[in-house]
């Protein structure tokens, strides 16, 4: 059992995708001696945007009133990573907040290869002497 914000969190499904927890100085150390894992801390001024790595685990701290905006991209080379966070989604209870594909990974590879061979045909049939 943990507490969060003074209520009683009776369960944990996942510590990351459940999103419940926050990891603060004394559980950053035990990281550290435990795993060796480091985490990277840094201050975010207004005009600055951050990049996350796929499946890269973070939480945030806002100091002051803000707005978060938010643009998941998948690109041809983190395809496997994100198909991995899929699988893992996939593996949460029914009613998890995280169980949604947002990203629908399978439905944008699907889409990517079906227009790349709709290209190739196109190229192929415009290569062909025409009779």
């Amino acid at each position: 059992m943990r507490i969060l914000k003074c209520l009683l969190l009776i369960q944990v499904i996942d510590p990351i995708h459940d999103q419940t927890l926050f990891l603060n100085e004394k559980h950053k150390k035990q990281l550290k001696e435990e795993y060796n894992v480091e985490p990277w801390t840094f201050e975010q001024y207004i005009g600055e945007a951050i990049f996350i790595p796929v499946g890269c685990p973070h939480q945030v701290r806002n100091r002051q009133s803000c707005i978060k905006v938010a643009l998941d991209f998948v690109s041809p080379e983190n395809l496997e990573e994100c198909t991995r966070l899929t699988e893992e989604f996939r593996l949460l209870p029914k009613n998890h907040r995280a169980k949604e594909d947002k990203l629908e990974v399978k439905k944008m590879t699907l889409y990517a290869v079906s227009s790349a061979v709709r290209e190739a045909r196109s190229l192929l049939s415009a290569l062909k002497p025409t009779e």
